[in-house]
Protein backbone atom coordinates (compact mmCIF):
# COMPACT_ATOMS: atom_id res chain seq x y z
CA UNK A 1 0.00 0.00 0.00
CA UNK A 2 1.34 3.41 -0.97
CA UNK A 3 0.82 6.46 1.25
CA UNK A 4 1.17 9.96 -0.10
CA UNK A 5 2.19 13.14 1.68
CA UNK A 6 1.45 16.32 -0.28
CA UNK A 7 2.70 19.74 0.77
CA UNK A 8 3.35 21.43 -2.59
CA UNK A 9 0.60 22.91 -4.73
CA UNK A 10 -1.95 22.90 -1.89
CA UNK A 11 -2.61 26.57 -2.43
CA UNK A 12 -3.57 26.01 -6.07
CA UNK A 13 -5.69 23.00 -5.06
CA UNK A 14 -7.47 25.16 -2.54
CA UNK A 15 -8.33 27.87 -5.04
CA UNK A 16 -10.38 25.35 -6.99
CA UNK A 17 -12.55 24.40 -3.99
CA UNK A 18 -14.22 27.78 -3.77
CA UNK A 19 -13.56 31.38 -2.91
CA UNK A 20 -13.85 32.00 0.83
CA UNK A 21 -11.57 32.95 3.68
CA UNK A 22 -10.56 29.37 4.52
CA UNK A 23 -6.87 28.52 4.21
CA UNK A 24 -5.29 25.44 2.66
CA UNK A 25 -3.81 22.76 4.94
CA UNK A 26 -0.07 22.82 5.44
CA UNK A 27 0.12 19.18 4.30
CA UNK A 28 -1.96 16.05 3.97
CA UNK A 29 -1.25 12.34 4.36
CA UNK A 30 -3.33 9.46 3.03
CA UNK A 31 -4.18 6.97 5.79
CA UNK A 32 -7.04 5.11 4.03
CA UNK A 33 -6.95 4.44 0.31
CA UNK A 34 -10.56 5.04 -0.66
CA UNK A 35 -11.95 6.79 2.38
CA UNK A 36 -12.92 5.95 5.93
CA UNK A 37 -16.02 4.98 7.91
CA UNK A 38 -14.58 6.64 11.00
CA UNK A 39 -11.45 8.25 12.45
CA UNK A 40 -10.64 9.43 15.98
CA UNK A 41 -7.61 11.08 17.57
CA UNK A 42 -6.13 10.28 20.96
CA UNK A 43 -6.55 13.02 23.61
CA UNK A 44 -3.01 14.31 22.97
CA UNK A 45 -3.34 14.08 19.16
CA UNK A 46 -0.39 11.71 18.86
CA UNK A 47 -2.41 8.72 17.64
CA UNK A 48 -5.18 8.26 15.08
CA UNK A 49 -7.56 5.32 14.86
CA UNK A 50 -8.68 4.75 11.27
CA UNK A 51 -11.67 2.68 10.15
CA UNK A 52 -11.02 2.31 6.42
CA UNK A 53 -13.81 1.69 3.93
CA UNK A 54 -12.08 -1.30 2.36
CA UNK A 55 -9.03 -2.27 4.44
CA UNK A 56 -10.32 -2.57 8.00
CA UNK A 57 -9.03 -0.82 11.08
CA UNK A 58 -5.55 0.51 11.82
CA UNK A 59 -3.85 2.58 14.50
CA UNK A 60 -1.45 5.30 13.37
CA UNK A 61 0.93 7.72 14.98
CA UNK A 62 0.49 11.24 13.64
CA UNK A 63 4.05 12.61 13.97
CA UNK A 64 5.42 11.01 11.91
CA UNK A 65 2.37 9.50 10.21
CA UNK A 66 3.08 5.77 10.51
CA UNK A 67 0.79 2.77 10.84
CA UNK A 68 1.43 0.82 14.05
CA UNK A 69 -1.21 -1.92 14.08
CA UNK A 70 -3.90 -3.46 11.89
CA UNK A 71 -6.96 -4.04 14.06
CA UNK A 72 -9.94 -6.12 12.91
CA UNK A 73 -12.68 -7.89 14.83
CA UNK A 74 -12.21 -11.27 13.14
CA UNK A 75 -9.04 -12.90 11.84
CA UNK A 76 -8.71 -12.95 8.08
CA UNK A 77 -11.35 -10.29 7.42
CA UNK A 78 -11.50 -6.52 7.17
CA UNK A 79 -13.92 -5.08 9.72
CA UNK A 80 -16.05 -2.01 9.06
CA UNK A 81 -15.02 0.13 12.05
CA UNK A 82 -17.90 2.58 12.28
CA UNK A 83 -16.84 4.29 15.52
CA UNK A 84 -13.89 4.32 17.93
CA UNK A 85 -12.69 6.06 21.07
CA UNK A 86 -9.56 6.43 23.19
CA UNK A 87 -9.65 6.30 26.96
CA UNK A 88 -8.77 9.70 28.51
CA UNK A 89 -5.40 8.33 29.67
CA UNK A 90 -4.66 7.06 26.14
CA UNK A 91 -3.92 3.51 27.28
CA UNK A 92 -6.90 1.83 25.61
CA UNK A 93 -8.80 2.13 22.34
CA UNK A 94 -12.30 0.78 21.70
CA UNK A 95 -13.50 -0.01 18.19
CA UNK A 96 -17.01 -0.90 17.09
CA UNK A 97 -18.76 -2.19 14.05
CA UNK A 98 -22.54 -2.20 14.01
CA UNK A 99 -22.97 -4.83 16.72
CA UNK A 100 -19.56 -5.71 18.25
CA UNK A 101 -17.05 -3.92 20.49
CA UNK A 102 -13.34 -4.67 20.89
CA UNK A 103 -11.09 -3.10 23.51
CA UNK A 104 -7.39 -2.87 22.57
CA UNK A 105 -4.27 -2.10 24.58
CA UNK A 106 -2.46 0.84 23.00
CA UNK A 107 1.02 -0.23 24.12
CA UNK A 108 0.93 -3.86 22.96
CA UNK A 109 -1.67 -3.68 20.20
CA UNK A 110 -3.45 -6.70 21.70
CA UNK A 111 -7.20 -7.20 21.75
CA UNK A 112 -8.07 -7.81 25.38
CA UNK A 113 -11.91 -7.86 25.42
CA UNK A 114 -14.53 -8.63 22.79
CA UNK A 115 -18.28 -8.16 23.24
CA UNK A 116 -21.52 -8.28 21.32
CA UNK A 117 -23.53 -5.09 21.76
CA UNK A 118 -27.24 -5.08 22.76
CA UNK A 119 -28.17 -3.18 19.58
CA UNK A 120 -26.83 -1.04 16.73
CA UNK A 121 -24.01 1.29 17.87
CA UNK A 122 -23.81 4.88 16.63
CA UNK A 123 -21.02 6.26 18.87
CA UNK A 124 -18.77 5.28 21.77
CA UNK A 125 -16.84 6.98 24.58
CA UNK A 126 -14.55 5.46 27.25
CA UNK A 127 -13.70 6.16 30.87
CA UNK A 128 -10.13 6.05 32.20
CA UNK A 129 -8.28 2.74 31.80
CA UNK A 130 -11.00 1.64 29.39
CA UNK A 131 -13.14 0.37 32.26
CA UNK A 132 -16.55 1.53 31.02
CA UNK A 133 -17.93 2.33 27.58
CA UNK A 134 -20.84 4.65 26.89
CA UNK A 135 -22.61 3.58 23.69
CA UNK A 136 -24.87 5.81 21.62
CA UNK A 137 -27.52 3.39 20.39
CA UNK A 138 -30.16 3.17 17.69
CA UNK A 139 -32.59 1.78 20.31
CA UNK A 140 -33.14 5.29 21.75
CA UNK A 141 -30.72 4.85 24.65
CA UNK A 142 -27.19 5.62 25.67
CA UNK A 143 -25.96 2.44 27.35
CA UNK A 144 -23.18 2.40 29.94
CA UNK A 145 -21.41 -0.94 29.52
CA UNK A 146 -18.75 -2.63 31.65
CA UNK A 147 -16.36 -3.34 28.80
CA UNK A 148 -13.88 -5.34 30.90
CA UNK A 149 -16.25 -7.56 32.87
CA UNK A 150 -19.42 -7.45 30.83
CA UNK A 151 -22.84 -6.25 31.82
CA UNK A 152 -24.95 -3.13 31.41
CA UNK A 153 -24.59 -0.57 34.21
CA UNK A 154 -27.11 2.03 33.03
CA UNK A 155 -29.54 2.77 30.24
CA UNK A 156 -30.01 6.51 29.67
CA UNK A 157 -33.23 7.08 27.69
CA UNK A 158 -34.02 9.41 24.79
CA UNK A 159 -36.96 9.61 22.42
CA UNK A 160 -34.82 9.08 19.34
CA UNK A 161 -31.57 7.59 18.07
CA UNK A 162 -28.57 8.64 20.16
CA UNK A 163 -25.95 9.77 17.64
CA UNK A 164 -23.28 11.23 19.91
CA UNK A 165 -21.99 10.58 23.42
CA UNK A 166 -19.24 12.10 25.57
CA UNK A 167 -17.94 11.36 29.07
CA UNK A 168 -16.32 13.96 31.30
CA UNK A 169 -12.64 13.16 31.92
CA UNK A 170 -13.33 12.34 35.58
CA UNK A 171 -15.91 9.76 34.50
CA UNK A 172 -18.70 11.30 36.57
CA UNK A 173 -20.86 12.89 33.86
CA UNK A 174 -22.19 11.90 30.46
CA UNK A 175 -23.59 14.01 27.63
CA UNK A 176 -25.86 12.43 25.03
CA UNK A 177 -27.25 13.91 21.82
CA UNK A 178 -30.23 12.51 19.92
CA UNK A 179 -32.50 13.06 16.95
CA UNK A 180 -35.23 13.86 19.51
CA UNK A 181 -33.76 17.41 19.47
CA UNK A 182 -32.32 17.06 22.96
CA UNK A 183 -28.94 17.07 24.63
CA UNK A 184 -29.05 15.48 28.07
CA UNK A 185 -26.52 15.58 30.89
CA UNK A 186 -26.43 12.60 33.25
CA UNK A 187 -24.80 11.47 36.46
CA UNK A 188 -22.98 8.21 35.72
CA UNK A 189 -22.99 7.21 39.39
CA UNK A 190 -26.75 6.66 39.47
CA UNK A 191 -28.19 7.55 36.04
CA UNK A 192 -29.91 10.77 37.19
CA UNK A 193 -30.84 13.29 34.51
CA UNK A 194 -29.11 16.53 35.53
CA UNK A 195 -29.75 18.92 32.64
CA UNK A 196 -31.76 18.93 29.44
CA UNK A 197 -30.60 21.31 26.71
CA UNK A 198 -33.21 21.64 23.92
CA UNK A 199 -31.88 22.07 20.37
CA UNK A 200 -33.48 23.18 17.11
CA UNK A 201 -32.77 20.01 15.14
CA UNK A 202 -31.28 16.52 15.31
CA UNK A 203 -28.18 16.53 17.53
CA UNK A 204 -25.07 15.02 15.94
CA UNK A 205 -22.14 16.12 18.15
CA UNK A 206 -21.55 16.54 21.90
CA UNK A 207 -18.09 17.06 23.43
CA UNK A 208 -16.86 17.88 26.95
CA UNK A 209 -13.87 20.12 27.61
CA UNK A 210 -10.77 18.62 29.23
CA UNK A 211 -11.83 19.79 32.70
CA UNK A 212 -15.49 18.85 32.23
CA UNK A 213 -16.75 22.39 32.86
CA UNK A 214 -17.79 23.11 29.27
CA UNK A 215 -19.86 21.24 26.70
CA UNK A 216 -20.08 21.78 22.94
CA UNK A 217 -23.22 20.74 21.06
CA UNK A 218 -24.16 20.76 17.39
CA UNK A 219 -27.51 20.11 15.73
CA UNK A 220 -28.19 19.80 12.00
CA UNK A 221 -28.14 23.07 10.05
CA UNK A 222 -27.78 25.12 13.20
CA UNK A 223 -25.23 27.10 15.16
CA UNK A 224 -22.77 25.32 17.42
CA UNK A 225 -23.25 26.03 21.11
CA UNK A 226 -20.93 26.17 24.14
CA UNK A 227 -22.56 25.52 27.51
CA UNK A 228 -21.62 25.80 31.17
CA UNK A 229 -22.12 22.25 32.45
CA UNK A 230 -22.88 23.06 36.08
CA UNK A 231 -25.63 25.59 35.40
CA UNK A 232 -26.80 24.61 31.91
CA UNK A 233 -26.25 28.23 30.83
CA UNK A 234 -25.48 28.99 27.19
CA UNK A 235 -22.11 30.76 27.07
CA UNK A 236 -21.50 31.31 23.36
CA UNK A 237 -22.67 30.39 19.88
CA UNK A 238 -20.53 29.80 16.82
CA UNK A 239 -21.69 30.32 13.25
CA UNK A 240 -24.45 28.27 11.68
CA UNK A 241 -23.05 25.72 9.24
CA UNK A 242 -24.42 23.80 6.29
CA UNK A 243 -24.95 20.27 7.60
CA UNK A 244 -23.47 20.12 11.10
CA UNK A 245 -20.32 20.36 13.17
CA UNK A 246 -19.16 16.76 12.85
CA UNK A 247 -16.10 17.06 15.13
CA UNK A 248 -15.07 19.24 18.08
CA UNK A 249 -12.17 19.44 20.54
CA UNK A 250 -11.46 21.97 23.28
CA UNK A 251 -7.89 23.06 23.94
CA UNK A 252 -6.39 21.76 27.17
CA UNK A 253 -6.94 25.10 28.92
CA UNK A 254 -10.50 25.42 27.60
CA UNK A 255 -9.88 28.76 25.93
CA UNK A 256 -10.16 27.58 22.34
CA UNK A 257 -12.39 25.20 20.41
CA UNK A 258 -11.40 23.39 17.21
CA UNK A 259 -14.27 22.17 15.01
CA UNK A 260 -14.80 20.31 11.76
CA UNK A 261 -17.96 20.26 9.66
CA UNK A 262 -19.79 17.82 7.42
CA UNK A 263 -19.00 20.18 4.51
CA UNK A 264 -15.22 20.11 4.99
CA UNK A 265 -14.49 23.27 6.94
CA UNK A 266 -12.15 23.25 9.95
CA UNK A 267 -12.26 26.25 12.30
CA UNK A 268 -10.63 27.53 15.47
CA UNK A 269 -12.82 29.55 17.85
CA UNK A 270 -12.34 31.67 20.93
CA UNK A 271 -14.51 30.08 23.62
CA UNK A 272 -15.22 33.21 25.67
CA UNK A 273 -17.16 34.99 22.91
CA UNK A 274 -17.45 32.58 19.95
CA UNK A 275 -15.17 34.65 17.69
CA UNK A 276 -13.59 32.66 14.85
CA UNK A 277 -9.79 32.84 14.87
CA UNK A 278 -8.80 30.67 11.89
CA UNK A 279 -10.47 28.68 9.12
CA UNK A 280 -9.23 25.93 6.79
CA UNK A 281 -10.75 23.81 4.03
CA UNK A 282 -10.32 20.02 3.79
CA UNK A 283 -9.14 19.84 0.18
CA UNK A 284 -8.68 16.62 -1.82
CA UNK A 285 -5.65 15.41 -3.75
CA UNK A 286 -7.37 16.01 -7.09
CA UNK A 287 -7.27 19.42 -8.70
CA UNK A 288 -10.72 19.05 -10.26
CA UNK A 289 -13.98 18.59 -8.40
CA UNK A 290 -14.87 19.74 -4.92
CA UNK A 291 -16.87 16.90 -3.38
CA UNK A 292 -17.51 17.77 0.25
CA UNK A 293 -15.35 16.02 2.83
CA UNK A 294 -16.87 15.23 6.21
CA UNK A 295 -14.36 16.05 8.96
CA UNK A 296 -14.43 13.03 11.27
CA UNK A 297 -12.21 14.34 14.07
CA UNK A 298 -9.91 17.20 15.01
CA UNK A 299 -7.06 17.60 17.51
CA UNK A 300 -4.59 20.08 18.92
CA UNK A 301 -0.96 19.10 18.44
CA UNK A 302 2.37 20.59 19.46
CA UNK A 303 2.97 21.77 15.90
CA UNK A 304 -0.49 23.24 15.26
CA UNK A 305 -3.74 21.43 14.56
CA UNK A 306 -4.86 18.15 13.01
CA UNK A 307 -8.00 17.01 11.21
CA UNK A 308 -9.08 13.67 9.71
CA UNK A 309 -11.44 13.49 6.74
CA UNK A 310 -13.89 10.91 5.43
CA UNK A 311 -11.78 10.84 2.26
CA UNK A 312 -9.03 9.05 4.22
CA UNK A 313 -6.73 12.04 4.58
CA UNK A 314 -4.91 13.35 7.65
CA UNK A 315 -4.53 17.13 7.54
CA UNK A 316 -1.89 19.26 9.25
CA UNK A 317 -2.96 22.86 9.81
CA UNK A 318 -1.21 26.02 10.91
Amino acid sequence: MRFIVVSALLSSLFLLTGCDDAKAPQSLTRVALQGAHSQSFSPDGRDLMVGSLHHGGSLWTTTPAERLYDWNHKDGTYSSITSSAFSPDGGFVATTDTRTIVLWQRASGEAVWFWNAPGDIKDIALTNNGNLALLGMADYTATLFDIKNGGIRLRLPHDGIVYSVSISPDGLLAATGSDDLQVRLWSLSDGRLLQQLPQNNQVRTVEFSADGRLLFTSAMNDAGRIWDVASGRLLAEIGKTRGHYSAARFSRDGRQLLTGTSSGRIELWQVSDGIRLHSWRAVTEQTLGSRAVLVEDVAFSGEGYLAAGSNGLLYRLQ
